[in-house]
């Protein structure tokens, strides 16, 4: 049984610390360009140089499942598409914050019909279980293992799916 608590109470928001850039300002480099759903091109600079959780404004998918939340590392860009927040790593991990936010269905905090947004009053307020950090550190061991088996499956099915259709193939040939 956890305490739930608003984003607001668990994050520092750094969304005034973005900037957009036009694709005809971008100068191509090596540092990561951040859009609502991950990367979306490579710039000369950087605006942010430590880790940080983004979490899909607008552009996005919000649905449970959705990749609508995601880690960033290092130096890189973020345009305003992208809300972006640091964690207070006393009391919540990155890795638990963006597996509760993607498992969760965001659809409720969205707003807009023609241009569908999260904006940071209702980022502020999605709801969080917030289990012990000891708790969370079990809980985000588990959620990788089983996503390392998930990829494993996956891995094994399309190799499966390849070995059946080179099958077939040489089975057409023969007749």
């Amino acid at each position: 049984n956890y305490d739930v608590v608003k984003l607001k109470e668990l994050v520092d928001v750094l969304d005034s610390k973005r900037k957009p850039l036009k694709k005809a300002d971008r100068v191509e480099g090596s540092y990561p360009y951040y859009g609502a759903t991950g990367v979306i091109d490579y710039v000369n600079d950087y605006i942010f140089e430590e880790q940080l959780v983004l979490i899909g404004e607008d552009g996005a998918k919000w649905g449970s499942g959705e990749n609508s939340a995601f880690i960033a590392d290092g130096q890189y860009w973020v345009n305003n598409h992208a809300h972006v927040v640091r964690p207070n790593r006393n009391i919540i991990l990155d890795k638990f914050l963006t597996n509760s936010l993607m498992q969760q269905n965001l659809q409720k905090y969205i707003t807009g019909i023609t241009v569908p947004k999260l904006n940071q009053a209702r980022l502020s307020s999605i709801i969080i279980p917030l289990p012990p950090i000891a708790e969370q550190h079990r809980i985000v061991a588990k959620v990788d293992e089983l996503m390392a088996l998930c990829d494993t499956l996956e891995q094994q099915q399309e190799d499966s799916i390849q070995a059946h259709e080179a099958l077939v193939e040489v089975l057409l040939e023969a007749l």
